[in-house]
């Protein structure tokens, strides 16, 4: 794992990961993350732009999933406009990261999600979640969406007082969708396989921690 600072983008508000591990204690008590996933999260919040490079089925998708809802709650119940934007190479890959984001928003030790009954603080659509004031709106102050981006489309002006860009099977994304998030991702966090690749994941892999 290495964590960049190219172009920092101050943050508006400070989301630390004793913010999160509070949540995950009242929201998701019996999850345990282990040492790797503490610091893949640590590393998120605290830096400007943190890489993962990992091998299938070893968790990835897992704390990608918990960190992107649990700060999307957490923002929530703080009063704080979050804007989350999950991103991917292809669907199939972006439905693995969403399958997870799923579970945490079933496996809750609270009811999150309105209807059904359900009084709950979030509505939620096909790979997008909201906070339940604003379902309807067409310009949502606050949202966790899903965005399968080849060129970088629909990566820009996702402004909020706290902002965060998941990129999973990294090393296929390509450098427009890096650049086009300089503007307004406070924070990145890359995930992917040590696939044989060019693009921005492998320079900056390569380039190792550089926050001193």
């Amino acid at each position: 794992m290495s964590s960049s600072e190219h172009q920092p983008r101050q943050p508006k508000f400070l989301l630390t990961p004793r913010h999160i591990m509070a949540v995950k204690e009242v929201l998701w008590p019996k999850v345990k993350l282990y040492e790797k996933q503490l610091e893949v999260l640590t590393a998120t919040l605290e830096t400007p732009e943190t890489y993962v490079t990992a091998a299938n089925k070893v968790g990835k998708d897992f704390v990608a999933g918990f960190i992107a809802l649990a700060c999307f709650i957490t923002c929530q119940r703080l009063g704080v406009t979050a804007r989350i934007v999950t991103t991917s190479v292809a669907e199939h890959h972006l439905k693995v990261l969403w399958g997870e984001i799923g579970r945490f928003l079933s496996t809750a030790s609270r009811s999150l999600v309105a209807g059904k009954g359900n009084a709950g603080p979030l509505v939620v659509n096909y790979q997008e979640v909201r906070v339940a004031g604003e379902a309807e709106s067409k310009n949502p102050l606050s949202y966790l969406v899903g965005r399968v981006s080849a060129k970088g489309e629909g990566m820009a002006g996702h402004h909020a007082e706290f902002t965060l860009l998941i990129g999973d099977e990294a090393s296929g994304l390509d450098d427009a969708v890096y650049e086009a998030a300089q503007g307004w991702a406070q924070h990145m966090l890359f995930i992917g396989n040590p696939n044989p690749c060019s693009n921005f994941f492998f320079n900056n892999v390569k380039a190792g921690n550089l926050v001193i």
